[in-house]
């Protein structure tokens, strides 16, 4: 419609213009006519009698000098009407040129307009096809996922800021720890001939400090677990493909021995493997001997990785006295699921069992130090 519109104003102005035109050249023609016949019958001299009779009455009263300025004027205000009308012509000419060259302007921006349109309704008719062919239950389905990861991570989140006032909280009381612990030596300083280490005192604040750097490093190790699944479930948002499902593995009936991760700890160097110590031990039979090699189960019993005993830890720190905790070391550990504190570690014992020595147990805690009750590393 809008085409239609553009092209009639077109036609419109060009039939203006043409008609102008055609009334100036017809006004030209005729000046000019009148002005050739004047020169015309002045030269010829009696061709045309009124004219000839009129000049002679304007010579019989007035003189030829008279008729001659007459005639010289009427011929001058007919050149500059000429001019003038040459003028109007080529004005109109030109304004003319200038709105045909808007009118072409004007329709090629309708055709760009008319082009946009069709590409617009292409895309247009391309979504409605898409719009047709989604799946209601699915848009339904992708919500309900965006709507649980987004739930997991700010669940991460709280864990995470938790994890770190916990980690706070107890570095504080380790420096109150530690700060009465001081207080304690210097106050004991002057007891001569005394062993402060066996003051009980001492032993109950050593004690209770290393239960603190204990926690620390197991919330620290919290801490990182839980960095270490955020970024994970983050990565996987980002690839948009589906977090682990909630399926839960029925426990293996065969096993010989089971423990829960009581600490994880990180060795010196970052890319090295994690140290355990598995606490709240239980076996059918026997403890795995120092090189067995177990496997460590999440929540929803699906495996994590594996890990090798390294050190036995007795009751009361005693090699006599049944075996307390386990230390142990990972193996393939992976930096998308790292070993936490509360996994569970089992042994499914071999039907053919070469068996392995105690002998190379790595020894006793020190709880005096050292080790300060982790399953220690590099």
């Amino acid at each position: 419609m809008r085409r239609m519109i553009v092209a009639a104003l077109a036609v419109g102005v060009l039939l203006t213009a043409g008609c102008q035109d055609q009334e100036a050249r017809t006004q030209n023609a005729r000046l000019q006519a009148e002005l050739d016949l004047l020169k015309t019958q002045q030269n010829k001299g009696g061709s045309n009698d009124a004219f000839a009779q009129w000049l002679a009455a304007q010579s019989a009263t007035k003189g030829n000098d008279d008729l001659e300025k007459r005639v010289n004027s009427l011929s001058e205000d007919i050149g500059a009407g000429l001019d003038d009308i040459k003028k109007q012509i080529k004005d109109s000419n030109d304004s003319q040129e200038k709105r045909v060259d808007d009118l072409e302007d004007q329709l090629k921006k309708v055709s760009d307009i008319e082009g946009t349109i069709s590409a617009l309704k292409g895309m247009i008719e391309s979504l409605e096809t898409k719009v047709k062919n989604v799946d209601p239950n699915e848009v339904l389905t992708a919500k309900g996922d965006l709507l649980a990861r987004e739930n997991d991570l700010r669940l991460e989140k709280q864990a995470r800021e938790d994890a770190e006032k916990r980690i706070a909280d107890l570095q504080q009381q380790l420096a109150d720890a530690k700060a009465e612990v001081e207080n304690i030596k210097a106050e004991l300083v002057g007891l001569e001939g005394e062993d402060i280490s066996k003051h009980p005192d001492y032993k109950k604040l050593s004690a209770e400090k290393r239960k603190l750097e204990s926690e620390v490093k197991n919330l620290k190790s919290d801490y990182e677990n839980l960095k270490i699944q955020k970024d994970a479930l983050e990565a996987q948002l980002r690839k948009g493909t589906n977090p682990p499902g909630d399926t839960v593995t029925e426990m293996p009936k065969n096993y010989e021995f089971s423990g829960t991760v009581a600490e994880v700890s990180k060795g010196a160097r970052p890319d090295g493997p994690s140290y355990l110590l598995v606490g709240s031990i239980q076996f059918k039979t026997e403890v795995p001997a120092v090189g067995t090699e177990l496997m460590v189960v999440d929540a929803k019993n699906q495996p994590v990785c594996k890990v090798k005993v390294i050190r036995h830890y007795h009751f009361d720190d005693r090699e006599e006295m049944p075996v307390d905790e386990v230390g142990c070391q990972t193996l393939d550990e992976n930096a998308a699921r790292p070993v936490a504190k509360g996994d569970s570690v089992i042994w499914i014992k071999p039907d053919k069992e070469d068996g392995g020595d105690t002998s190379n147990d790595a020894g006793t805690r020190n709880t005096s130090g050292g080790n300060d009750g982790t399953a220690g590393g590099d």
